[in-house]
């Protein structure tokens, strides 16, 4: 009666089992990303090439079976071809529905190793399998990379190539030489028999088998055939009229690609690279997705043949297993016991690693915070160093604390002698600074050095890579001996102190207090500046000018827009002078804000690229402000305006509210390699918040309120002040806990969501204008509103899928350069005048020193009189764009009573921009029909025209452009959705070129 029971149960088990993977593979199949698409293609699909592929893939099951079976003899284990072609199909299907096919192995290593109780004989076969299976499949790899001159460039298939032989040699001698797996053994386990040495000895069981391992390895090769035969025939199946040869190495490299452990058996990956390979040489993308779907479905039918195969296995048949010299496995654990080892105590191992990974916490921290310090173009901030210490050593402290505690339990269990600690100090110090040094050279070196345009397989990146990797092994053989001797001198007080937690804890605080205490002495210095100030002119009052970043006039009801919701705004514009016509001359932050502060068109002050900092050959509105009389104060928090990219020129203060950094960090010690990637692992793991990216509105309005409330009364002050909002991550107001929406993990949207983000967007624009409303209170509250003057205007526009596409920085369409410009003139004089002359940024810098009664230096090249009544305005507006490989320029004119617009982009920019298009912006508002191909001779005329102001704009350009390393300045231009690479400027469209 038990015996019945015990047979149901376990029927049920295998029943329940068996549903359970027969669901995860009908979810593997009918969840394909091209499931649907193939139901459309069968109708097409040449099913009798379905035949030939099944065919191929059962008679791979059976080489495979032959394969196994022969290594397996080789172990003296020999079980019939009957029961091993049933455990074959078995592993296969478990093995569809485990990461990397373990199931497939596992099954057949518990089959085995249960019918025999010989588990290492088991291991030792299915170890020797793979290696003999990757020799099949590099062998096929390496033969076909003769067709894939159709994928690749033949330098790129020669390196394939090379490291394929590479391989190839490791592998043929492996096998050839299996007692190295022996010496190998010894070196890492140390030098006694060991309780895995069963396991060694049944991989040596295979020395002076020759004929059994080539016979395996050919085995292994037709499987590997076999399995391109079968991706041939699903190929031919979709109609794909490529050759054999040329699908074998494209096959080939779907498989390579599965190598990386992304997805489990690598699906997606696998479709992927079918797609990058077959769509090269013209198969169309889905066609080409299709080819790995059909062939991976004719994989899964046969596995899912596994499913019947396991049900109807019987659990009392057992075959007759022969198994030749049955006590060998006896005699080695006899031998291991006739041996006394000095066991490690893990409760040690977690002591001394503990000591070794915070003294070499202390060290890596102490040398990457000296190479930020050391890479700073500001003030130095000596508490990188500290922080930099306390960082490193913490996670080092618990790498080597778990590390140490993990490598003695493992020695006692594997019967591995003891380290002496003063060995086991020395090598956790060498090795942890050796490998954190190794990556964290490269990585800086690329990146800073190189301007992440190093490419590793090239002379100059392996010289890195090698270069590096000296200096590693040299920095390990020098600290591990120095510890080393440091520790073992067990007669002081050193080698006690060195090998325990306290000591090298108590190491760690002095040195953290003694940088702590360079940091005091050493402050970063104040922006304040102390000088003399000139008497200013009679007419001379405060200024206050507000940016506010990304701020589209389009989207604000006083221009118009229905759905907005700005009051304080709307009642601000009653007491300004509102510009309709106002336009920047770039659409990205830091060549726009140059034009704001230095009166100049792009081509003049030359601040077009990522890593171009403002020149101090220009002459900025806050100097010429600050010489004028004025105190001058600015406060931003976008990092593209920062004093790294030198917009603290003329700043008497210059403020930069810089983001909420992890950890605790500051600017300075966010550059630490450390926390960058602890900010990515966080920013992946919680949704973003305000404040990561840059500092809200209420955030900048306090330091406003800071300056004003004490600012000198005996001088006029001029306040420049920029705020972020509406700028990505667009959050929802008030803040709810949502994630905000970054361009920086968004760069392509669907364009479904537009709607959805200008909602957003909006919702920013309504929160940055309720915080506007209390800076207008309290200068009410203070006094100051009414004599002052207050300028409100944005660097450039957002756009929303007006023109295909969103974010900003890649057209110069007037989403992104029509922006807001209301100015509230002392005692709100001309409040509520609309002016609709043409207006640009460049004519702010020189109109506010004229209004002020100060002179206009030599350089800016916008109107002076913009704050007049009779303002006649710009007949031609230029706006200019270098930025991530779209090199464009614009050109806004009137002709006669029409008014047109030019925009010109360089060939094959990454936006897909025609090279030339032209609107009549006073009749297509929307810029939607491009009149370009109709009218030849206004189009050469605009061209001319469009030359001619771009070479005018040339005119007293600064002689050198400034350029800035950005190194670690990438992760903060991320956060705000630059993507961080340097973008120099390409060849500029055929007009006017500068």
């Amino acid at each position: 009666m038990q015996a019945t029971t015990k047979r149901r149960v376990l029927l049920l088990v295998k029943l329940v089992l068996t549903a359970g993977v027969l669901f995860l593979l009908a979810r593997k199949i009918f969840g394909q990303e091209n499931a649907d698409s193939l139901r459309e293609h069968l109708r097409t699909l040449r099913l009798g090439w379905l035949v030939p592929a099944l065919l191929a893939q059962l008679v791979m099951v059976f080489v495979g079976t032959l394969r196994w079976k022969k290594l397996l003899e080789g172990q003296g284990v020999r079980p019939t071809f009957r029961h091993l072609f049933g455990s074959m199909m078995i592993g296969r299907y478990f093995g569809a529905v485990t990461p990397a096919g373990l199931g497939f192995q596992g099954y057949r290593l518990y089959d085995i190793a249960s019918r025999t109780n010989k588990p290492a004989r088991a291991a030792a076969t299915i170890g020797v399998e793979i290696i003999a299976g990757q020799l099949g499949f590099f062998t096929v790899l390496l033969i076909g990379s003769a067709f894939g001159t159709k994928y690749m460039d033949t330098s790129k298939l020669v390196a394939i190539d090379a490291g394929l032989l590479c391989v190839i040699a490791a592998g043929v001698t492996f096998l050839a030489r299996p007692t190295l797996v022996a010496r190998l053994a010894r070196l890492v386990l140390g030098s006694v028999p060991t309780r895995v040495q069963s396991l060694v000895d049944a991989v040596c069981a295979y020395k002076g088998q020759s004929a059994r391992l080539i016979l395996v390895v050919g085995l292994s090769t037709l499987i590997h055939v076999g399995h391109n035969l079968l991706y041939f025939c699903a190929a031919r199946a979709l109609g794909v009229q490529l050759s054999i040869g040329e699908i074998f190495f494209a096959t080939s490299m779907q498989i390579l690609s599965t190598f990386a452990p992304i997805t489990i058996n690598g699906v997606g990956v696998r479709e992927a690279t079918a797609v990058a390979f077959y769509s090269s040489v013209g198969v169309p993308t889905i066609v080409a997705a299709l080819i790995a779907t059909v062939g991976f479905l004719v994989e899964m039918v046969v596995s899912v043949a596994g499913g019947p195969v396991f049900l109807l296995r019987r659990q009392s048949y057992a075959p007759v297993i022969a198994i030749d010299d049955p006590d060998r496995e006896d005699r080695v654990e006899a031998e291991v016991s006739h041996h006394v080892v000095d066991l490690p105590l893990p409760s040690r191992g977690l002591v001394v690693g503990l000591a070794g990974g915070l003294f070499a916490g202390a060290i890596i921290g102490l040398v990457e915070a000296s190479v930020v310090l050391a890479s700073s173009s500001a003030a130095p901030d000596f508490g990188v160093l500290w922080y930099g210490v306390i960082a490193y050593g913490l996670l080092c402290g618990l790498i080597g604390a778990a590390g140490g505690f993990t490598l003695a339990w493992l020695g006692g269990a594997i019967h591995r002698s003891r380290s002496p600690e003063p060995v086991a100090l020395g090598r956790w110090v060498g090795g942890l600074v050796a490998g954190f040094g190794f990556v964290l050279g490269v990585f800086r070196i690329r990146r800073d050095v190189f301007d992440e345009e190093l490419v590793w397989k090239s002379k100059e990146g392996a010289m890195v890579l090698g270069g590096s990797l000296v200096a590693a092994i040299l920095g390990f053989l020098l600290l591990s001996g120095v510890f080393r001797l440091a520790a073992s001198r067990r007669e002081g007080r050193v080698g006690r102190v060195l090998t325990h937690p306290a000591g090298s804890l108590g190491f760690v605080v002095a040195l953290v207090a003694a940088l702590v205490g360079v940091a005091k002495a050493n402050p970063v210095e104040q922006q304040a500046v102390t000088r003399r100030i000139p008497a200013p002119p009679s007419q001379a009052g405060n200024v206050l000018v507000i940016v506010v970043d990304t701020l589209r006039a389009d989207h604000l009801p006083v221009y118009g827009y229905g759905d907005g919701h700005t009051p304080n705004l709307d009642r601000f514009a009653n007491d300004a002078v509102r510009y309709d016509r106002h336009f920047a001359n770039a659409s990205w932050t830091r060549p726009s804000f140059a034009s704001i502060l230095s009166g100049r068109y792009v081509a003049s002050h030359r601040v077009m690229s990522k890593d171009d900092a403002l020149p101090f050959e220009l002459t900025t509105m806050a100097e010429s402000l600050a010489s004028g009389g004025y105190r001058t104060a600015g406060i931003v928090t976008n990092y593209n305006v920062t004093p790294y990219f030198q917009f603290d020129q003329g700043f008497d203060s210059y403020t930069y509210l810089e983001p909420e950094f992890v950890l605790g960090a500051n600017d300075a010690q966010a550059k630490l390699l450390l926390v960058q990637i602890a900010r990515r692992v966080i920013e992946r793991i919680t949704p973003a918040r305000p404040g990561t990216a840059y500092r809200d509105a209420a955030t900048v309005n306090r330091s406003v309120f800071d300056f004003v409330r004490h600012a000198d009364a005996d001088h006029p002050f001029f306040l420049f002040a920029a705020y972020m909002d509406p700028h990505d991550p667009y959050y929802v107001h008030p803040y709810d806990g949502t994630p905000g929406y970054a361009r920086a993990t968004h760069q392509s949207p669907d364009p479904s969501e537009a709607d959805h983000l200008r909602a957003l967007y909006d919702g920013e624009i309504a929160y940055w204008d309720e915080q506007f409303g209390r800076l207008v209170a309290e200068l009410q509250r203070l006094d100051l509103y009414d004599e002052m003057t207050i300028i409100i205007t944005a660097d450039h526009g957002e756009e929303f899928m007006e023109h295909g596409g969103f974010w900003h920085g890649t057209t110069l369409y007037d989403e992104q350069v029509r922006i807001p410009l209301l100015v509230k003139l002392p005692f709100a004089a001309r409040g509520g005048e609309v002016v609709s002359a043409w207006s640009q940024s460049i004519d702010l810098m020189p109109s506010i020193l004229t209004h002020v009664g100060l002179d206009v230096p030599h350089g800016p090249q916008g109107r002076a009189d913009l704050f007049d009544a009779h303002f006649a305005g710009s007949t031609d507006v230029l706006a200019e764009e270098s930025h991530e490989g779209n090199v464009l320029q614009s050109l806004r004119a009137r002709r006669g009573r029409s008014e047109t617009k030019i925009i010109l982009a360089n060939e094959g920019n990454p936006r897909g921009l025609g090279t030339t298009e032209i609107y009549r912006v006073d009749l297509d508002p929307g810029e939607r029909v491009d009149l370009a191909a109709e009218d030849p001779s206004m189009t050469q005329a605009l061209e001319s025209r469009l030359a001619e102001d771009a070479r005018a704009a040339t005119r007293g350009r600064v002689q050198n452009r400034t350029h800035v390393s950005l190194g670690a300045h990438r992760e903060n231009l991320q956060a705000i959705g630059y993507a961080g690479e340097t973008d120099r400027p390409h060849a500029r469209p055929d007009a006017g070129a500068p």
